[in-house]
């Protein structure tokens, strides 16, 4: 079995690309370590391989070579196409449900939609798949004149309160570096530093999360406190962000060993990255490979 950087190093090919390559298009299976990471088979490096060349040498789109190797591989037995579809089907049925709890405030079946689909899926899938996407629609249908403010924060506290409770659920490893993650101050969008904060706490990392609207100047003594070893920052408006970059480059020079982990809307674009030491953009398909920043 190979490790994600391992296959990467072998196949010539960058991490982020694997994994958008599996997210988008399935066409590896990884398995899971004990510590979480994938690993994958001598199958999944041929298929990777197989798609590296026939974008290397025959000038194949990405879409047009998993196409290819579709064709040359069996297709997908009818009962696992039909579970896929299955599948699909409940994320949608529950997402549904869920919404309707929620704009109706109806807090007990919203509450008990959201433990069957944990109790379904993985936490990370039944968020990536019902719950975000119920949050989602909750702020785009306030936008729209759909629902009133009142519904979009009764649906956005209620599914804040049951992430928040799932941090007492995950252990903490001791050998493991110790987060800080925040928004910094104005900026009040924090369900992707929630999502990656959960992430990092079901791998063993400690994190110490601020949440929103958080000011800059109060940090510099946790971070000394607390033996903080990377610095998770999510930002939607870019307003914020030359005022964070000053912080930034103030808190490097304090704590030289810092490392941060930047993300959000604000820095979706390359352009919108400016290269600074210590400082890596993280988007989802990076986040296995947040601790080599």
């Amino acid at each position: 079995m190979y490790s994600m950087k391992k296959a990467s190093e072998l196949l010539g090919i960058p991490v982020v690309t694997i994994r958008a390559w599996e997210n988008r298009y399935g066409v590896i299976t990884p398995s899971r370590s004990g510590g979480g990471h994938r690993l994958l088979s001598e199958e999944d490096l041929s298929k990777l391989r197989f798609l590296k060349n026939q974008i290397d040498q025959n000038g194949l789109k990405i879409s047009e070579a998993v196409a290819k190797l579709v064709q040359e591989n069996k297709p997908i037995p009818p009962v696992q196409e039909a579970e896929q579809a299955a599948s699909i089907r409940t994320y949608d049925i529950l997402a549904e449900k869920l919404y309707m709890d929620l704009i109706h405030f109806r807090s007990v079946q919203a509450d008990e939609t959201i433990d069957l689909a944990f109790a379904l899926y993985d936490f990370e899938e039944a968020f990536r798949r019902i719950i975000v996407p119920v949050l989602y629609r909750a702020g785009s249908d306030w936008e729209e004149g759909k629902i009133v403010v009142a519904q979009e924060h009764f649906a956005s506290e209620t599914i804040m309160r049951r992430i928040s409770a799932l941090f007492r659920i995950f252990p903490v490893n001791p050998s493991m570096p110790v987060v800080l993650a925040f928004c910094p101050e104005g900026e009040r969008h924090h369900l992707g530093l929630m999502s990656f904060s959960l992430f990092l706490r079901k791998r063993g990392a400690e994190v110490l999360y601020l949440g929103p609207d958080t000011p800059l100047k109060d940090l510099d003594s946790i971070i000394a406190s607390q033996n903080v070893s990377f610095i998770a920052v999510s930002v939607t408006d870019r307003r914020h962000v030359d005022k964070l970059l000053e912080w930034i480059e103030l808190a490097i020079r304090n704590h030289p060993r810092l490392r941060f982990l930047l993300g959000g809307a604000a820095f979706e674009l390359e352009e919108w990255r400016p290269a600074k030491a210590n400082v890596r953009y993280m988007s989802v398909e990076e986040w296995e490979d947040w601790h080599n920043a």
